[in-house]
């Protein structure tokens, strides 16, 4: 009798079948991978659905809002939601955010893996930072002096005008030292209490700046004097005897950038006292210390 034969499978066959088990083996794993990816993105506990924001004082936080749970909508990789605490679009928002001209020093954290985060701070206009002194296109400026957005055409005073000679008024720029700024601002208020009322202030690269007042007149200050120095040498000039008469809009200009001595440039200025109107006439006080 013959022994039974065992069926031997030719080696192409067997590597075929090797084949086919290794490639149901990855599809099964890549589809397990997937499916787990799915639910487990999709798992309440680790998905975002709240946005809280705080800071500003006039930016609305509904649009804030509006813009980022547009970033937290679709899908990567048309598998895992943007809303999954682990892969949320922080860089995104972060960038919308910041491209907003009015906002700076964002931060954005998830708290409880449920809820967005988002605190800043919001620029204030202080002052306008133009091109010109009559000129159209402006900046705000905020406190630091620092220019944070395109200012729309604004009439009357409402802000103080900043004008810096050969300097074009540029976004995201200082315009001098902040130290400087409030030096500028702090001696337009002082001047302000003496009820001499600045409209723009001219700056230029050597550090000097031209101060025109409502009514008329310039005073030339330099940045290297206190504020309260260069007023107070105003004050001694216009109580002295022979300039009772100076107040903003009859004189041409007073140079108060040389320490103790100060010019007087009037121009067609009547005298009450004596009826006598000079045309243009300079003089030159010492300040007594």
């Amino acid at each position: 009798m013959n022994p039974r034969r065992k069926r031997i499978l030719a080696p192409d066959t067997v590597v075929l079948l090797k084949r086919i088990f290794t490639g149901l083996i990855v599809i099964t794993v890549f589809v397990l991978l997937i499916v787990l990816t799915w639910y487990g993105t999709r798992i309440k506990a680790l998905t975002i659905d709240g946005v809280r924001i705080e800071g500003g004082e006039t930016i609305d936080h509904s649009q804030l809002e509006v813009l980022v749970q547009e970033e937290l909508e679709g899908l990567y990789l048309g598998i895992v939601p943007k809303r999954f605490v682990w892969f949320y679009p922080k860089d995104s928002i972060y960038e919308s955010l910041k491209n907003i001209e009015r906002i700076h020093n964002v931060s954005i954290k998830v708290i409880e893996r449920k809820e967005i985060t988002i605190t800043f701070d919001e620029y204030l206009p202080d002052a306008l930072w133009c091109d010109r002194k009559e000129g159209e296109k402006c900046l705000f400026i905020d406190e630091t002096g620092f220019s944070f957005g395109l200012a729309p055409k604004l009439s009357g005073v409402s802000f103080l005008r900043f004008v810096f000679i050969g300097k074009e008024a540029t976004i995201n720029e200082f315009l001098v030292s902040t130290e400087s700024y409030n030096d500028l601002k702090l001696l337009v208020d002082l001047l302000a209490g003496q009820k001499w009322f600045v409209s723009y202030v001219e700056i230029d690269l050597a550090g000097d700046a031209f101060l025109s007042l409502i009514d008329g007149g310039e005073l030339k200050v330099t940045l290297d004097q206190s504020p309260e120095d260069t007023v107070e040498n105003l004050i001694t000039v216009v109580s002295d005897e022979k300039f009772l008469h100076i107040k903003p809009g009859n004189f041409k200009y007073i140079d108060l950038r040389y320490g103790n001595k100060v010019f007087v440039n009037e121009e067609s200025v009547t005298i009450p006292e004596e009826g006598v109107t000079d045309e243009n006439s300079s003089s030159t006080f010492e300040v007594q210390t």
